[in-house]
Formats: C-alpha cells, structure tokens, sequence
C-alpha cells in the first residue's frame, strides 16, 4: 500500500475477500452477501458475513484486523519512530474511521458475469479541511519552539496533532448528499461467488472523500 500521508487512512478498504457459496443464487442473495461484507469490513460486525461465506468468526476477525494493519502501514506511523502508545491510539482511531462508513444496499440485478449490487452511501466529508487546520496548529506549534527538534520528535508531534483533529471529526461527523455505487459479484470458474476488490476499494474512496 502506497505511503499517502493521512489520506491513507481512507483506503483501508473493506476487502473481505472469501466467497459466497456457489449454487442457486439469487439478486437476494447477492445483496445480502454485499451487505455483510461490507459491515464485517466497517462495522466488524461479522454473523451474517460468517454465514454467508461459510466462514468462521476469527477468519473474519483476522481479515479485520488487517484492514487496521493496513490503515496503520499506509500512513506510516510505525516507522515514524513515534511512540508505541501512540501507535495504538491510531489502532483505535483507524476502527472509529472505519464504522463512520454511511451506506446501504438497496438492489440488484443480474450481470453477464454474475450481479451488479447497488450500494447507496453518503461521502464523509471531514476531511475536507483537514490540511488547512494542521497546517495551522502546526505553525502555531512551530512559533513557541526554541530549539530544533529531531526527526521523531517533529513525527510525534505531527501524528499528535492528526490524531486530535481526526478525533474531532468522529465526535461529529460530517456527510455529502447521498450516492450510489455498483459493486459487481462474480461468478467464477468454480460456481463461487465473489465480489470485486476494486470495486470495493473505490467504494471505500468514494465513501471517504476528501
């Protein structure tokens, strides 16, 4: 995953990448496994995604818990040399992030390759003055300093003042005008189902713009 400073932490993605059993399925069936990917993915509620995939609670949990990998490696905080409780302050962060996601399954229809499955969402638009008010912290920061700090001490103090600010937009979220997305389910070779990870990585950016 590419290093994208704090806008990384909105590709997390729900890619939760096991697959639906083959066999008759339906556009019902289609919309319920969209659906529990996509709260296993934000939500970490994972009853439905385990009984539609046929998978267990902890692989769910595990793939989970990767996505929060993910988030944490994309915007570098682990190698930033910053410290360890900070690090899991964005653990935690990155899950709050991640259930803000605002969307709903609302239909489908057959596909050449298996079922188009339309996702309505509403963007969260936090993010939208994010830079502008960092920047303004920092330089306010900067003005009281007296000495030049090293590399991990400016990091500490960065990924300090993110993390305050992002926790202000969980308080109170802010969301665009609603949208839709179609999210493909495929059919493979071997009659399983399975969704698209492209399409659930732009629907992640799309949810996420900023």
């Amino acid at each position: 995953m590419k290093k994208k400073g704090i806008v990384a932490l909105l590709a997390a993605g729900a890619v939760m990448l096991l697959s639906a059993c083959g066999g008759g399925f339906t556009t019902e069936d289609a919309q319920n496994y969209v659906q529990s990917a996509l709260d296993a993915g934000y939500k970490a509620d994972f009853d439905e995604y385990v009984k539609q995939t046929n998978s267990t609670k902890e692989e769910a949990e595990t793939m989970y818990q990767q996505n929060i990998d993910n988030v944490l490696s994309g915007v570098g905080i682990q190698d930033a040399g910053v410290s360890e409780e900070l690090v899991e302050q964005y653990r935690t962060l990155a899950g709050d992030l991640l259930a803000l996601a605002n969307y709903e399954v609302t239909g489908a229809e057959e596909s050449e390759n298996g079922f188009a499955v339309e996702v309505t969402y509403e963007p969260f638009t936090g993010y939208e003055n994010l830079d502008a008010d960092l920047e303004t912290v920092l330089t306010d920061i900067a003005s009281s300093m007296t000495e030049m700090p090293t590399d991990e001490e400016i990091n500490q103090i960065v990924f300090e003042e993110v993390l305050k600010l992002v926790q202000q937009m969980i308080e109170n979220p802010a969301y665009g005008e609603a949208e839709t997305f179609t999210i493909h389910v495929d059919k493979g070779s071997d009659n399983v189902y399975s969704i698209n990870e492209d399409d659930l990585l732009n629907l992640d950016l799309a949810m996420y713009a900023g």
